[in-house]
């Protein structure tokens, strides 16, 4: 069970990641960029509650990768809603909290 949440918890980063890149030329957010970066942070803190139940979770690891998806969803929730006006800052800070967040769950 835990193995196919893991499954679809880097499938939600995967297409989070894939939206943006096709859309990084023009700079108008898919609409399913915001929602696999959500579900990339349901499934992740589903994930965590059932970690803690059967195991001990490395709680700084679990509380960073917390952080980056909380901002990734918030950054791809506002170019959702500003389309192609969105701040560089915002629209440059959905990939990077993705990365940072897959980076984290990879070396730590």
């Amino acid at each position: 069970m835990i193995s196919l949440l893991v499954v679809l918890h880097m499938i939600c980063w995967a297409v989070a990641l894939g939206t943006w890149v096709a859309s990084a030329r023009t700079r108008v957010p898919n609409p399913g960029m915001a929602h696999a970066v959500a579900g990339a942070l349901v499934l992740g803190i589903v994930l965590a509650a059932l970690v803690s139940i059967v195991g001990d979770p490395n709680h700084m690891k679990l509380g960073i990768k917390l952080v980056f998806a909380v901002v990734a969803t918030v950054l791809a929730y506002m170019a959702a809603k500003k389309g192609p006006e969105t701040p560089s800052a915002v629209w440059f800070g959905i990939p990077l909290a993705i990365i940072v967040n897959i980076v984290v769950a990879v070396f730590v």
